[in-house]
Protein backbone atom coordinates (compact mmCIF):
# COMPACT_ATOMS: atom_id res chain seq x y z
CA UNK A 1 0.00 0.00 0.00
CA UNK A 2 2.41 2.64 1.21
CA UNK A 3 5.82 2.02 0.42
CA UNK A 4 8.41 3.29 2.80
CA UNK A 5 11.93 3.75 1.62
CA UNK A 6 14.47 3.33 4.82
CA UNK A 7 16.22 6.49 5.56
CA UNK A 8 20.21 6.85 5.86
CA UNK A 9 21.33 5.80 9.24
CA UNK A 10 24.32 7.60 9.68
CA UNK A 11 25.40 9.51 12.92
CA UNK A 12 26.27 13.50 12.25
CA UNK A 13 29.39 14.60 13.81
CA UNK A 14 28.93 16.10 17.31
CA UNK A 15 29.65 19.19 17.93
CA UNK A 16 31.17 21.50 20.73
CA UNK A 17 28.34 23.21 21.02
CA UNK A 18 26.10 20.23 21.23
CA UNK A 19 28.40 19.19 23.72
CA UNK A 20 27.97 22.03 26.07
CA UNK A 21 23.96 21.77 25.92
CA UNK A 22 24.66 18.15 26.92
CA UNK A 23 26.73 18.85 29.49
CA UNK A 24 24.48 21.39 31.40
CA UNK A 25 21.07 19.62 30.94
CA UNK A 26 22.97 16.87 32.61
CA UNK A 27 24.49 19.52 35.35
CA UNK A 28 20.63 20.98 35.88
CA UNK A 29 19.26 17.70 36.06
CA UNK A 30 21.65 16.51 38.69
CA UNK A 31 21.74 19.54 40.80
CA UNK A 32 17.78 19.21 40.94
CA UNK A 33 18.35 15.91 42.25
CA UNK A 34 21.01 16.76 44.64
CA UNK A 35 19.05 20.17 45.98
CA UNK A 36 15.77 18.17 46.66
CA UNK A 37 18.07 15.28 48.72
CA UNK A 38 19.40 18.20 50.44
CA UNK A 39 16.16 20.30 51.49
CA UNK A 40 14.10 17.38 52.05
CA UNK A 41 14.72 16.99 55.86
CA UNK A 42 13.89 20.73 56.38
CA UNK A 43 10.95 20.74 53.84
CA UNK A 44 7.53 21.26 55.90
CA UNK A 45 4.65 18.61 54.94
CA UNK A 46 2.90 21.05 52.86
CA UNK A 47 4.76 22.28 49.82
CA UNK A 48 3.91 24.44 46.41
CA UNK A 49 3.21 22.22 43.54
CA UNK A 50 1.88 24.28 41.42
CA UNK A 51 2.58 28.28 39.89
CA UNK A 52 0.64 30.84 37.66
CA UNK A 53 2.19 32.72 34.77
CA UNK A 54 3.56 35.58 37.26
CA UNK A 55 5.60 32.99 39.11
CA UNK A 56 3.25 33.26 42.53
CA UNK A 57 2.25 29.47 44.11
CA UNK A 58 -1.31 28.60 43.69
CA UNK A 59 -1.21 25.35 44.31
CA UNK A 60 -0.17 23.15 47.01
CA UNK A 61 0.64 19.24 48.18
CA UNK A 62 2.31 17.07 50.57
CA UNK A 63 5.95 17.02 51.16
CA UNK A 64 6.58 13.94 48.61
CA UNK A 65 5.28 15.48 45.63
CA UNK A 66 8.97 17.73 45.65
CA UNK A 67 9.70 14.14 43.90
CA UNK A 68 7.50 14.48 40.91
CA UNK A 69 10.08 17.06 39.33
CA UNK A 70 13.18 15.20 39.38
CA UNK A 71 11.26 12.21 38.25
CA UNK A 72 10.21 13.61 35.25
CA UNK A 73 13.26 15.46 34.10
CA UNK A 74 15.16 11.88 34.86
CA UNK A 75 12.97 10.41 32.14
CA UNK A 76 12.40 13.32 29.82
CA UNK A 77 16.82 14.43 29.69
CA UNK A 78 18.51 11.37 29.29
CA UNK A 79 15.26 10.27 26.58
CA UNK A 80 16.31 13.82 24.11
CA UNK A 81 19.87 12.62 24.80
CA UNK A 82 19.33 8.80 23.64
CA UNK A 83 16.81 9.89 20.84
CA UNK A 84 19.58 12.10 19.39
CA UNK A 85 21.75 9.20 18.12
CA UNK A 86 18.83 8.09 16.63
CA UNK A 87 17.79 10.81 14.20
CA UNK A 88 16.44 9.08 11.48
CA UNK A 89 13.45 7.83 13.97
CA UNK A 90 12.19 11.70 13.96
CA UNK A 91 9.64 12.98 11.82
CA UNK A 92 10.53 15.74 9.45
CA UNK A 93 9.28 18.29 7.70
CA UNK A 94 10.87 17.41 4.63
CA UNK A 95 12.34 13.85 3.23
CA UNK A 96 15.30 12.80 3.87
CA UNK A 97 17.88 11.55 1.37
CA UNK A 98 21.35 10.63 1.21
CA UNK A 99 22.54 13.94 -0.10
CA UNK A 100 20.81 15.77 2.65
CA UNK A 101 20.56 13.39 5.60
CA UNK A 102 24.15 14.63 7.53
CA UNK A 103 22.97 17.83 7.34
CA UNK A 104 19.22 17.38 8.28
CA UNK A 105 20.47 14.45 11.15
CA UNK A 106 22.74 17.74 12.90
CA UNK A 107 19.79 19.68 13.00
CA UNK A 108 17.55 17.00 15.18
CA UNK A 109 20.92 16.45 16.62
CA UNK A 110 20.92 19.86 17.93
CA UNK A 111 17.36 20.53 18.34
CA UNK A 112 17.22 17.88 20.51
CA UNK A 113 20.15 18.91 22.51
CA UNK A 114 19.27 22.37 22.86
CA UNK A 115 15.36 21.35 24.54
CA UNK A 116 16.96 18.93 26.92
CA UNK A 117 19.25 21.86 28.22
CA UNK A 118 16.36 24.11 28.08
CA UNK A 119 13.46 21.78 29.70
CA UNK A 120 16.18 20.25 32.52
CA UNK A 121 17.52 23.90 33.46
CA UNK A 122 13.36 24.72 34.05
CA UNK A 123 13.12 22.25 35.82
CA UNK A 124 15.72 23.25 38.22
CA UNK A 125 14.61 26.15 38.51
CA UNK A 126 10.97 25.00 39.52
CA UNK A 127 12.99 23.02 42.29
CA UNK A 128 14.53 26.06 43.65
CA UNK A 129 11.49 27.84 43.65
CA UNK A 130 9.69 25.35 45.21
CA UNK A 131 12.23 24.66 47.91
CA UNK A 132 12.43 28.39 48.57
CA UNK A 133 9.24 28.92 49.08
CA UNK A 134 8.68 26.11 51.00
CA UNK A 135 11.10 27.02 53.28
CA UNK A 136 9.45 30.41 54.16
CA UNK A 137 11.57 32.25 51.28
CA UNK A 138 9.77 34.37 48.49
CA UNK A 139 9.53 33.37 45.38
CA UNK A 140 12.17 33.60 42.25
CA UNK A 141 10.27 33.95 39.80
CA UNK A 142 8.43 36.61 38.34
CA UNK A 143 6.39 38.14 35.22
CA UNK A 144 9.76 37.18 33.11
CA UNK A 145 9.36 33.30 33.85
CA UNK A 146 7.39 32.33 31.57
CA UNK A 147 8.78 34.22 28.39
CA UNK A 148 12.34 33.18 29.21
CA UNK A 149 11.13 29.21 28.89
CA UNK A 150 8.52 29.85 26.19
CA UNK A 151 10.78 31.68 23.84
CA UNK A 152 14.04 29.58 23.86
CA UNK A 153 11.91 26.52 23.23
CA UNK A 154 9.22 28.08 20.50
CA UNK A 155 12.60 29.84 19.10
CA UNK A 156 14.37 26.30 18.61
CA UNK A 157 11.63 24.84 16.97
CA UNK A 158 11.26 27.89 14.70
CA UNK A 159 15.29 27.42 13.75
CA UNK A 160 15.06 24.06 13.35
CA UNK A 161 11.99 23.91 10.94
CA UNK A 162 13.57 27.19 8.84
CA UNK A 163 16.72 25.60 8.79
CA UNK A 164 15.20 22.32 7.86
CA UNK A 165 13.34 24.17 5.13
CA UNK A 166 16.70 25.91 4.01
CA UNK A 167 18.46 23.06 3.99
CA UNK A 168 16.89 20.45 1.81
Amino acid sequence: MFEKKARPKIHPPRKFLDRAFEAIAVFAMIAGIVLVIQAWGTLPQTIPTHFDAAGNADGFGSKGMIWLMPTIIVILVPSMLILRCFPWLSNTPIKITDENAEYQYGLIFRMLSVLACVVALLFLVLVTDTISIAGGGTSLLGAWFMPAFIVPIVGTLIWYFVSAIRGR
